[in-house]
């Protein structure tokens, strides 16, 4: 389990810190609790905050935002591992924190679907945005990890079946 702590500022709403959790062997990701602002660290979590002069893990900035929608719309129509599940749950103390309504489609490019955030976004909101890039990038990370240790045991005379 990853937990996540996402503090941010500078967008609509007050500045805030949303609580998650991320099981990257179930594939879900659970958006716990939106919480007053503070800089300081949760015990175990990792930080992602646009806010440069914290301690933090990741710092997202304004190019991240469409691989943050885009992140938040595969986890919302993704499947958990179990093969029924949701890859995202928003809990009671994080509905705010859903973006989905101050995301508005602007038509799509060769590139795919474009989007346009509403000025009203709030920084709960971007904080999930955050949250969910930095789970699709966990996911990525810990499959290249698996993919490499295959290659690695193949190349040493392993076997493997598929």
């Amino acid at each position: 389990m990853i937990q996540i702590q996402a503090t941010f500022t500078g967008y609509g709403g007050r500045p805030c810190s949303l609580f998650s959790v991320y099981d990257p062997d179930a594939r879900v990701l659970v958006v716990g609790a939106e919480a007053d602002y503070r800089a300081e660290r949760r015990e175990g979590c990792i930080v992602l905050t646009n806010v440069p002069d914290i301690a933090r893990d990741a710092l997202f900035i304004d190019s991240d935002l469409m691989p943050g929608i885009a992140a938040f719309y595969s986890l919302k129509a993704g499947v958990a591992a179990d093969g029924k599940s949701a890859r995202l749950v928003f809990g009671d103390r994080a509905a705010r924190a859903n973006p989905e309504q101050s995301i508005e489609r602007d038509g799509i490019d060769t590139n795919g679907p474009k989007y346009r955030l509403s000025d009203a976004i709030t920084c709960g909101q971007i904080a999930a945005l955050a949250t969910c890039l930095h789970a699709t990038r966990s996911d990525t990370v810990e499959r290249t990890v698996k993919l490499a240790e295959s290659f690695r045991h193949l190349l040493g005379g392993g076997i493997m079946t598929i």
